[in-house]
Parts: C-alpha cells; structure tokens; sequence
C-alpha cells in the first residue's frame, strides 16, 4: 500500500520550489492525492515512485489552485517580500509526472499547472 504523503513533507517540498500554500487548502489537496493509492498499488508502482508521483501531484494541484511563489525577500532593514502568481517553471513537474505515471492514476485530479500548449492547426477551403 501506497504511504500516505503528509502535510510537513509537501510543505517541505513546495518551501524548495519557492511555493507557499495554506493548510486549510493543503489538506483537502492531500486528502485528494492519497486518494489514488488504489490505482498507484494496481499499477504496480515501487514504492519511490508511488512517492514522486503523490509529491508533484500534490504541488501541480498546489500552483493549479493559487498556491503563492516567493520572488523576492530582503534582508532585516528594510524587510519586504514579493510574491509572484501563476505558471512559471513547474512545467518540468507536469512533464516528470506524465513520465512517471504511465497509468495515469492521476488523470482525475484537477491539476491545470504546467499544462503544455497543444497544436491547433485550421485548414481553410479554397474559394472556387
């Protein structure tokens, strides 16, 4: 059985990628991503993987739902920091995360962050 992901290691996580995320929104997240242990134990997943993918699920649903990116922060004299908003370099999370979930056990979560840009090609006919 898949180990649950916790609130402490999420937030570790996300503090590295610069993101911060209230607990009243994380937790439901988490409720949400250990949800699919079932389908991560039927896919046959190791246990490494079974924990990469619960981890850039919960952060991919983390940025998808507003979670806030440190831009910068000063130092003790004048103590400011900025926040920045959006998609920004967590693309490579969506694509780690498509690798390492070949099963798609994360298909139903609603993860927007990172999405890549599909092709939108229009033919017009020819006037005749």
């Amino acid at each position: 059985m898949a180990a649950p992901i916790t609130n402490e290691q999420v937030k570790a996580f996300l503090a590295e990628l610069g993101y911060s995320i209230p607990d009243a929104l994380l937790t439901p997240i988490l409720c949400r991503v250990n949800g699919i242990d079932e389908c991560l134990d039927g896919a046959g997943y190791d246990d490494c993987t079974k924990e990469l993918i619960k981890l850039y699920a919960v952060a991919l649903m983390s940025a998808s739902s507003g979670a806030r990116k440190l831009k910068s922060q000063s130092g003790p004299s004048g103590a400011s920091r900025s926040f920045e908003y959006g998609e920004d370099a967590i693309s490579w999370l969506r694509t780690s995360l498509s690798q390492l979930d070949t099963s798609g056990c994360t298909g139903s979560l609603p993860i927007s962050a990172g999405n890549s840009v599909g092709f939108f090609f229009v033919m017009g006919g020819a006037d005749g």
